[in-house]
Formats: structure tokens, C-alpha cells, sequence
């Protein structure tokens, strides 16, 4: 039974030569699982922000163990923007990618004092990378586990054959 790759592996980087036969969602998989990797390790130190309970529980899922506030928490934006730069002086803004989550990204950003705009580069990717498959943080999960189905698994090391056989 092949072993199922943790998030914390190094990401599936095929030989130039090889790159161009594997699928792409595999390629997608690897650079998605790498940002995740990144991103927890940021979060030890700087908070993400998202926007609702679904999309903790997703990140708490994919292995984050840092602070992450919630937008939606009966605030305005105006407001959650002010108390957040009273706290923190960096931020990771990780909200959606649907038409909703584009607004909430602006309307945040106009009232954000505290920088996002360095650790920004991992919304942008995830936004590519997944394309239009999803279009939030919640989805992510599930969007990994479909496509780590069709990456590769690991070689299994052979028997050894050094050892003599004995004939029957």
C-alpha cells in the first residue's frame, strides 16, 4: 500500500526532462502543497486573516497552528482593520477569490495600516494555481486531497537480492 505524502514533505520537483509528460495538476499539487508549507511556517510568527469559520477550520486542516482572525467576527471592516493594526504590525491576507472575497481584499487593504502586501504573493499563486476550480480558502482541502490522488507516489525500495536462494 503506498504511503500518502504528508504536507510537510519536500515538494514533488521532476527533472526538466520528465516535467513536460506529468500532468499539470500534479505540478499544481507540488507548488500548492510547497505555499501551504511556506504559509505555516509564516504563521508562526504572522497572523491570517481570513474571512469566516469554514476557511480556520480548512487552514487548521492543512496544518497551520498560528493565530488567524476571522473578518467576519460582527465588526465592520473599517473597524476589524483598526483593531488588527492596534495589534499587529504584519499580516497575511488570505481571503477569497470569489467576487465577495476581491471586495473584502479591497475594502481591508484601504483601511490596513499593518503590511500584507509582502506575503501577498501567496494569495496571488493560490488564486493561479487553482484557477477556477475553487474560489475559496475552504475549498482548498479538498482540492489538494483530489489532485495529490493523481500525483505520484513514492518508489517502494526493492527486495534486496543479495541474499542466496535456496532451491526447493
Amino acid at each position: 500500500m503506498p504511503v500518502q505524502p504528508s504536507l510537510f514533505d519536500p515538494p514533488f520537483d521532476p527533472p526538466d526532462a520528465t516535467r513536460a509528460t506529468i500532468p499539470d495538476a500534479r505540478l499544481e499539487a507540488a507548488r500548492v502543497r510547497g505555499l501551504l508549507r511556506e504559509l505555516c511556517l509564516l504563521n508562526d510568527d504572522i497572523p491570517v486573516i481570513v474571512e469566516g469559520r469554514r476557511d480556520v477550520a480548512a487552514l487548521r486542516h492543512l496544518g497551520l497552528r498560528g493565530t488567524i482572525h476571522m473578518l467576519h467576527c460582527g465588526q465592520t471592516v473599517a473597524a476589524f482593520g483598526e483593531r488588527l493594526d492596534r495589534r499587529v504590525p504584519m499580516v497575511i491576507l488570505l481571503l477569497d477569490w470569489d467576487r465577495r472575497g476581491r471586495q473584502l481584499h479591497a475594502q481591508l487593504t484601504r483601511h490596513l495600516e499593518a503590511d500584507w502586501e509582502e506575503y501577498n504573493y501567496i494569495r496571488q499563486e493560490l488564486i493561479s494555481l487553482c484557477k477556477s476550480a475553487i474560489s475559496s480558502v475552504e475549498e482548498l482541502p479538498a482540492w489538494l486531497a483530489a489532485h495529490e490522488a493523481s500525483s505520484p507516489s513514492r518508489p517502494r525500495p526493492e527486495p534486496s537480492r543479495t541474499g542466496s536462494r535456496s532451491n526447493p
